[in-house]
This record gives C-alpha cells, sequence and structure tokens, in this order.
C-alpha cells in the first residue's frame, strides 16, 4: 500500500481536521508537477485527481513551496527518466513551522532522501529529519 491510499477521492475523511499540523511522507509513484518529471514522462489522470484532493484537504508539497522553479529529482529510473516522487506535503497554514528542506543523493538507492528541518518554539532548538 502506498502513501497516496488515504488521498484517494472518498478516503479524505481519513485525514485529520485541517486545525491538525499533519505532514504526509513518501513515495507518492508519481510527480505532482511537469516540474518534478523529466520531459519524457506524460502526466497522468491520477496525478491529476491526486493534486486535486490535496488541494481538497488544504495539503501541500512542501518542498516546492520552498524551491518553486527548483528542477531536482528523488528517483532515477534504468530507463534513463528522472523524476521527483518522494514527497513531503504538509499544511499551507503550517509552512512558517519548517525551515528547509532539501533532497539528498544517495549512492545506495535509487532513491534520493528529503531532509526538512523544523522551526521547533517548545525546545528553542531546530530538528532536522531525513526520509529516505
Amino acid at each position: 500500500q502506498d502513501c497516496t491510499t488515504a488521498l484517494q477521492p472518498g478516503r479524505q475523511s481519513e485525514i485529520p481536521s485541517q486545525k491538525n499540523n499533519i505532514i504526509i511522507v513518501g513515495d507518492f509513484n508519481t510527480p505532482l508537477t511537469a516540474l518534478n518529471r523529466s520531459s519524457r514522462q506524460k502526466v497522468y489522470k491520477e496525478t491529476m485527481d491526486l493534486n486535486y484532493t490535496l488541494e481538497q484537504v488544504d495539503l501541500t508539497d512542501i518542498y516546492r513551496t520552498f524551491h518553486p522553479a527548483t528542477k531536482k529529482y528523488t528517483f532515477y529510473s534504468a530507463r534513463g527518466t528522472f523524476s521527483k516522487i518522494d514527497h513531503m506535503t504538509g499544511r499551507k497554514m503550517s509552512l512558517n513551522k519548517f525551515k528547509k528542506i532539501e533532497i539528498i543523493s544517495s549512492t545506495l538507492s535509487d532513491h534520493s532522501g528529503i531532509k526538512m528541518e523544523i522551526n521547533s518554539k517548545r525546545n528553542l532548538q531546530n530538528h532536522a529529519n531525513t526520509w529516505n
């Protein structure tokens, strides 16, 4: 089961209310925008549906928000295509809680990691997590 299951039509009720902070991280197995894919890849109906659902539950691609024009990829296929199919999505109203996000290259996998630094007011220190 991939991380897009809860975002499928009819399952949005499984997403916590908009009052809650939420981050969904994982291999969505699809680029969310044309900037997230090499020019040879098509945009499928499922991708358009996923983007519509993300918008309906007030989630946005955090990396793309911080880097609106950067072409950097998280997946490299043996067929020579590059794409950003691994995503961190979060509430638009929570974007001020994120300090920095970047893609980290990996030599051990065909996927790169994504590192996000979160502003933490509770402990007055910053926390960085890398998901791969």
